[in-house]
């Protein structure tokens, strides 16, 4: 059975349009996995004490139109059971009864000690709540072309606010953080967004973002492929699709 978080779309979460913008909608989504965990058990911290720890690889979210400022929404999340690395995690964002949101997360379970890999058949996510991986009109697997050509937008670095526990950058701020150069940003609304996390950003280290030219797809969104990289070495890459107000 999923689990649900009823939250309110809050006047911090918005842009210029009134609308959540792409890291508050992760940000709900994430949350509601937080306090699933914490409410059905082992919490985060529990994990950590006997010297586990999830960390997403991979996050695919679809967003079905703009969540409005004070919107009362409704997050239900679910684990999908597994016997190989990966641990799926599905989210549907409802408004009343109309779903706005949706989203696919693959996490891994690592041994803090070994720096191994858990497999999901030794360690069972039912307390979680269970169910099928939600499906999306997106895929939410994808491989940046090696030949595509890429502009660097700016090198960054990773402040103290934008760093988890773990000292590295918080998954839900890469969100913003790649919005922030794709042009006409006023007048756009992140309508999917696939991140594929290869490396981690560290406290103060420097992230070089580059991004794609836009790609315009039969959907009627437009896409964005970036990359980033810490000292050369692959941090994430993305495929943004971005749709008109």
């Amino acid at each position: 059975m999923p689990f649900e978080l009823n939250l309110t779309v809050s006047a911090h979460d918005i842009d210029t349009n009134c609308v959540a913008t792409p890291t508050a909608v992760v940000k709900y989504m994430m949350e509601a996995v937080d306090r699933n965990m914490l409410k059905c058990g082992p919490t985060y911290q529990e994990l950590m004490n006997s010297g586990l720890s999830f960390v997403v690889s991979r996050n695919a979210v679809e967003v079905l139109r703009p969540l409005k400022e004070y919107e009362k929404i409704t997050v239900s999340t679910w684990a999908t059971p597994s016997k190989s690395f990966s641990f799926p995690r599905s989210y549907v964002i409802y408004a009343g009864d109309e779903i706005v949101a949706k989203g696919l997360a693959i996490w891994a379970l690592i041994d803090t000690k070994t720096g191994k890999l858990v497999r999901g058949s030794d360690f069972s996510v039912q307390s979680y709540g269970t169910g099928d991986e939600i499906e999306l009109s997106v895929p939410y697997r994808f491989k940046l072309p090696k030949d595509m050509p890429l502009t660097l937008c700016e090198k960054r670095i990773v402040h103290y606010s934008d760093v988890d526990r773990n000292f590295h950058m918080n998954n839900t701020k890469y969100y913003d953080m790649l919005f922030d150069y794709i042009p006409d940003r006023e007048k756009i609304y992140m309508s999917s967004c696939l991140i594929n996390y290869v490396g981690e950003a560290p406290l103060n280290s420097e992230v070089s973002i580059f991004i794609s030219e836009p790609e315009k797809c039969e959907s009627g969104e437009t896409v964005y492929y970036f990359k980033t990289e810490i000292n050369g070495n692959t941090n994430i890459e993305a495929k943004v699709g971005v749709r008109n107000i």
